[in-house]
């Protein structure tokens, strides 16, 4: 074994340098497996937390191979001349390299887990639960805020220089040289290899979008069979955005979501409306025809959002906007629907609006109709080797080259997709800047929006990457049979 001198402590400056060469390659070598750093995601999404993990894993792994090495240091500690010993002057083990950098990320380990419960919370039907997972999870933040800061602050008041992760593993850092010594190159090239496999195959293709709703495939003309109507999945707001409502009183976070397009037809004194509903989770928008002044149709659309009353759940419009003139509408007053549900399970809908100068209460019930999901009218397939080499041979497409994305095999006439571009054979690989694989993600993405809602579509075009803007349509049901 190769001893290596060492004079007094490292000073905080150079540790800090070394810090920040060593997080420049793992980023390097992070966005060579993943395209971007973890904080390009959203922490609180599957993909964010994911890429997070992953990212502690493998700084996990060089900091322990590389120090427990004879090396004794990462290569941002080399390159300033400061090694990690024990207190004794000797070479550290892999299990002690290990229990410093656990000590090093006990504040990114404590972050992490309070996300975990942040999303955790989502899945909690009833209110309080929800506030109390979430304030939990706001606590663990503040801990592992506190934890780093207090951490790395240590070893500006310790007589050895030691930060708490150094104390926790019973090290020092020194100043250190002597003669060459081998590094572990087989192992980091493995491990770099792994790390590139992981991102690209497990954390790459995890949703990248903060919803944790239960959404099923909505796009018109699928190849694959629909499932069931999406299951209702709690979307958590804070205490503060309790509201007061003439009609209903106190209105609370919904415990519960609505997705799908419905026709509501209801009456407003003598004047009967007809609307077009559509929702995606707690809010929505809704247009509203009526006739007007001189027996001409009038159009107002106003945003719709689901909330618990005492009185059972609300769907209370705001803001209604005049379609003709795209300003507020003086005269209209927004709609509030009451949901009531029976013993026999049925769903009752009936329309509340406060009118005029007085302020007068109407009601009237409301006939619904479900209309289905949004949709943009295509006929799509999960790319398989075997099954390009299948529709090439068929020869009623252009030729596909690639054995992965999912494929457009007709596009519906007259469609949103058709209008917007969308062309049999292409191969859709993103939406949203969001990769997909399947045919599932992509009616998920398409379910998960609202009428009139724009998606941008990357697609390959015959070896060309296109990029698109598809408008979101209506309707698609899967009570209904499917048309081939």
């Amino acid at each position: 074994m190769t001893t290596i001198s060492t004079t007094h402590y490292a000073s905080i400056g150079k540790r800090f340098v070394a810090v920040l060469i060593d997080s420049l390659l793992l980023q390097v070598v992070f966005f060579v497996a993943y395209g971007k750093p973890p904080i390009g995601e959203e922490l609180s999404t599957p993909k964010g937390i994911a890429a997070n993990v992953l990212a502690t894993l493998i700084g996990w792994v060089y900091f322990a191979v590389m120090e427990s090495s004879s090396l004794q240091a990462t290569f941002g500690k080399r390159l300033l001349s400061i090694i990690v010993t024990d207190t004794d002057g000797k070479k550290i083990s892999f299990g002690r390299a290990t229990l410093r950098y656990l000590g090093k990320s006990l504040w990114l380990i404590i972050f992490i887990f309070a996300l975990i419960v942040a999303v955790r919370s989502q899945t909690i039907s009833a209110g309080k639960a929800n506030t109390a997972y979430l304030a939990f999870a706001g606590l663990l933040i503040l801990v592992s805020l506190g934890v780093a800061v207090v951490g790395y602050l240590m070893a500006f008041f310790t007589p050895e220089k030691q930060a708490l992760h150094d104390m926790i593993a019973r090290c020092v850092v020194v100043n250190g040289g002597g003669e060459p010594v081998n590094i572990p190159w087989k192992s980091l090239i493995a491990l770099a290899v792994g790390y590139i496999i992981l991102g690209r195959v497990v954390v790459g293709q995890l949703p990248g979008t903060a919803s944790t709703n239960t959404v099923s495939p909505i796009s018109s003309n699928t190849q694959t069979a629909p499932t069931n109507t999406p299951t209702p999945a709690p979307n958590i707001f804070s205490e503060n955005n309790n509201q007061q409502n003439p009609l209903f009183g106190e209105l609370l976070p919904a415990n519960t979501t609505i997705y799908g397009v419905w026709e509501l037809n209801f009456a407003n004194g003598v004047v009967q409306h007809q609307a077009l509903l559509s929702m995606r989770g707690t809010s929505g928008l809704m247009a509203v025809r009526f006739p007007g002044d001189n027996g001409v149709t009038q159009t107002v659309r106003q945003n719709m959002t689901l909330w618990s009353s005492a009185k059972g759940l609300v769907l209370v419009g705001n803001n209604p906007i005049d379609v003709k003139t795209n300003t507020p509408s003086p005269t209209y007053a927004p709609d509030n629907f009451l949901i009531a549900t029976r013993p026999d399970n049925s769903v009752v809908l009936r329309n509340y609006s406060l009118s005029g100068a007085n302020k007068s209460l109407t009601e009237s019930p409301v006939e619904r109709k479900f209309l289905g999901y949004p949709s943009i009218g295509i006929n799509m397939v999960e790319l398989t080797p075997e099954k390009r080499n299948e529709i090439n041979q068929k020869n009623n497409l252009p030729q596909v080259t690639r054995d992965s994305g999912v494929l457009v095999l007709s596009v519906n006439a007259n469609s949103t997709a058709s209008r917007s571009g969308v062309k049999p054979g292409d191969v859709i690989l993103s939406i949203n800047e969001n990769s997909v694989s399947n045919v599932k993600q992509v009616q998920n993405a398409i379910q998960s929006s609202g009428l009139d809602t724009v998606l941008n579509f990357n697609v390959d075009r015959g070896g060309e990457s296109v990029a698109l803007r598809v408008s979101v349509g209506c309707c698609y049901n899967p009570q209904q049979k499917v048309q081939k």
